[in-house]
């Protein structure tokens, strides 16, 4: 039996047919010039028991990505977020159950990503193919209720390939919601923390108690001690004790940036913009204060990615794309040569393939942590000359590092909106406790950015205000018994 592809002009039959055949539409996009796509017509879709499979529970389509009609570019530009897998299990709704871990990768098509484009050909075998399929059904199984079908298919995966570690950790944690019947258990709350530095950690605990309080307690009495000062008249409650702590964080500041400019070390342009993205990327995080990760695969606007999809785009996007191509450029302009492009493969190469799809929201706000704070210290050492270093990436033509560091200041910003839309569209209710949580990971930006490039600075004073904010933690803590 062979695969019999449909294509670009039988998509929208096939969503249908989808919907009423119960069976998911497997998206192969597809280009000649694709080595790993040659690749799995020879060894993976010529193999009998893979192209029976697909043929008995998908609806095969192929979109060919070369010179592409409208139609293709619709399918496309739909389906390929950056750098996105190019073999997908769609629903009806062309929301994505399952993207090939390992399948080539490819950019979209609008101008300037074209320019870039580098096929990456991706290492699916026949074996991790038959794998992630079982997976990827059970995963449609999961999303329509049928709990017993999905289970069924996790095991199955588990016990054929359990040599393949992807397979085997996102089945163990699907079949762990389908034996719940469902439930997703939240990850991220005041006592698993993503958080590393005292600072940090010491506001994440507070906004993560904050949040839990139900916001009838907003303008109880404060059970806790009065602020310091003239902060003592407006300790009378929670409110006006998180405004307090916000307010000392962005205090500390404009002290710590005064202290830099009379005595050092110097406050350069690539400490500051650093500390814009640090604001954008703590406000990014402060999103997900109070959001289960039962949110994070439920996709609400038709076509459009889940809030997952889009976290997991923006760590990609910061470590597997921006911090190659800054680095290359710095390299290149320091030792005089003409920008360049960094090739996919390379990235891929050093850092491996990008995280997959079933991580928890834990496990994805502490690694993009750790991976955002070693690209902080990594650019602060880019100095005011080196901003003028030309870098070649999207563009028609190279930009400097200035300019690219100012993109990647508005990226999280970007994503920002699109998961915020997503948490509307789905119903879920941000509280007024969960927005003060909010501002405090905003203080919190405010406060580290004027630290950048300056490590151990005023080290005394950062380690008095964490305390001070932890004993706030405590006191919030004790309203949660009384709430």
């Amino acid at each position: 039996m062979a695969v019999q592809w449909a294509d670009q002009h039988d998509f929208q039959a096939l969503l249908k047919r989808s919907e009423i055949e119960d069976k998911p539409v497997l998206l192969d996009l597809h280009s000649p010039e694709c080595s790993g796509c040659g690749n799995h017509d020879r060894s993976i879709y010529s193999d009998p028991e893979i192209a029976r499979d697909i043929m008995e529970y998908t609806l095969p389509v192929r979109v060919v990505t070369t010179d592409p009609d409208r139609a293709s570019t619709d399918i496309i530009n739909n389906h390929i977020f950056i750098w996105s897998p190019t073999v997908q299990l769609l629903a009806p709704d062309q929301t994505r159950y399952h993207e090939w871990n390992g399948a080539p990768r490819r950019t979209r098509l609008s101008v300037g990503y074209q320019t870039v484009f580098h096929d990456t050909p991706g290492h699916l075998t026949a074996e991790s193919f038959k794998a992630q399929l079982l997976v990827g059904r059970a995963k449609a199984a999961l999303r329509k209720q049928k709990y017993g079908e999905a289970i069924r298919l996790f095991d199955e995966a588990t016990a054929r390939f359990p040599q393949d570690r992807v397979t085997v950790e996102e089945a163990a944690r699907w079949r762990k919601v389908a034996q719940s019947g469902g439930t997703i258990e939240t990850s991220w709350d005041r006592h698993r923390q993503v958080t590393t530095s005292p600072l940090a950690a010491a506001v994440e605990r507070f906004a993560q108690t904050v949040a839990v309080l139900p916001d009838s307690v907003l303008m109880q009495d404060w059970i806790g001690k009065p602020g310091p000062g003239d902060w003592q008249w407006y300790s009378d409650c929670l409110r006006e004790v998180v405004l307090q702590a916000y307010q000392e964080l962005c205090d500390f500041g404009v002290v710590a940036e005064r202290e830099r400019a009379k005595n050092g070390p110097e406050f350069t342009d690539t400490h500051r913009l650093l500390g814009q993205h640090r604001f954008a990327y703590r406000e990014f995080q402060s999103l997900f204060v109070g959001v289960p990760d039962s949110l994070l695969d439920t996709t609400p606007l038709r076509s459009e990615r889940s809030i997952r999809e889009n976290l997991a785009h923006v760590v990609m996007a910061e470590w597997w794309a921006y911090r190659p191509q800054i680095l290359h450029a710095l390299d290149r302009g320091r030792n005089g040569l003409p920008p360049e492009v960094v090739p996919a493969t390379d990235t891929v190469a050093e850092h491996g393939e990008p995280l997959g799809s079933h991580e928890s929201l834990h496990e994805l706000l502490a690694l993009y942590e750790r991976l955002h704070l070693r690209n902080t210290q990594d650019y602060s050492e880019i100095t005011e000359k080196e901003l003028g270093i030309r870098s070649a990436w999207w563009e028609l033509g190279p930009v400097e590092l200035r300019f690219r560091l100012k993109r990647y200041i508005w990226h999280p910003r970007d994503h920002a909106v699109s998961i915020d839309k997503i948490l509307d569209a789905a119903g879920h209710r941000h509280t007024a406790n969960h927005r003060f949580a909010s501002r405090l990971f905003s203080g919190l930006g405010t406060a580290e950015a004027a630290l950048i490039g300056a490590d151990g600075f005023m080290a005394d004073k950062v380690a008095a205000l964490a305390a001070t904010i932890n004993e706030r933690a405590d006191e919030a803590a004790r309203l949660i018994g009384k709430a």
